[in-house]
């Protein structure tokens, strides 16, 4: 069975239906998946973060906004005085938009560094943001050796899905597919497809109507090209499997080394 891929229950459910339609054999199972999201941060004291951070313009700039927002805030406005003055700093549009500065960005900055230094809002700060602890997001490549503040947090995320298989031998009829399909789900459109056709290919006896598996091997490889575009499909790392679904399906039979088609005498 060729694994198409893990989907949610609803999403599943529609590409089972137009693959049904179109005639190929399909299986349906549930799973549990695990998707891992890994974030690295350094937390030290600003004093710290410069020795290892090449720019933090903008972290002073950030902290700037907070320095000059807070005295005046309330738990109510903080938010909307802590992007108004963001704006007054004068960032161009560009780097206001840009991920690194962006509103939700900077709404996580602030938050981080109240909690991490545990100042409240309405309430007197004193000199907690003279030299402020800081939790900041880092790539660990680009330290080499990497610091002892570096930190990874690693999060997993268990979630039910949809095992989608298709049975190879029914792939040709990919072709019959709803052009809905193709616009909805074009990556796994295509790969039904291109299977299709090297089962197809392989299907069709050879005039000699027998070959040393080695030569099988080898035809498990196509290359089709046209004006636009050309499509390769490489199935010899797969010659067994592909050799046992065609020999399951009655087109050709195994012998040890040599394999021939049953559709001839």
């Amino acid at each position: 069975m060729l694994y198409l891929g893990e989907y949610e229950e609803e999403t599943a459910k529609e590409i089972k239906s137009y693959l049904d339609k179109a005639g190929l054999k399909v299986e349906s199972k549930p799973c549990l998946v695990m998707e891992e999201d890994a974030t690295y941060t350094i937390k030290d004291r600003l004093s710290g973060i410069k020795e290892l951070i090449e720019d933090t313009s903008q972290i002073e700039r950030y902290l700037s906004a907070l320095r000059s927002v807070l005295p005046q805030a309330t738990p109510e406005n903080f938010e909307d005085l802590f992007l108004k003055e963001m704006e007054s700093l004068k960032f161009s549009s560009e780097e206001w938009t840009d991920s690194a500065l962006s509103t939700s960005r900077a709404r996580f900055f602030a938050n981080m560094v109240l909690f991490a230094n545990d100042i409240k809002i309405g309430e007197p700060f004193e000199n907690k943001l003279d030299d402020p602890v800081l939790e900041i997001m880092v790539e660990p490549e680009d330290y080499d050796p990497r610091p002892k503040q570096l930190k990874c947090d690693i999060d997993f995320y268990l979630e039910k899905a949809i095992t989608i298989f298709v049975d190879e031998f029914t792939t040709p009829l990919a072709s019959e597919v709803d052009d809905e399909f193709w616009d909805a789900y074009p990556s796994e459109a295509q790969r039904l497809k291109a299977l299709g056709l090297l089962i197809e290919k392989l299907a069709t006896s050879p005039s000699s109507r027998k070959m040393d598996f080695a030569q099988f091997a080898e035809e498990c490889n196509i290359h089709l090209e046209d004006e636009e575009r050309s499509l390769n499909v490489y199935g010899d790392d797969a010659a067994e499997e592909l050799a046992r679904v065609l020999e399951k399906s009655g087109v050709l039979k195994r012998k040890g080394e040599k394999v021939k088609w049953r559709n001839k005498d």
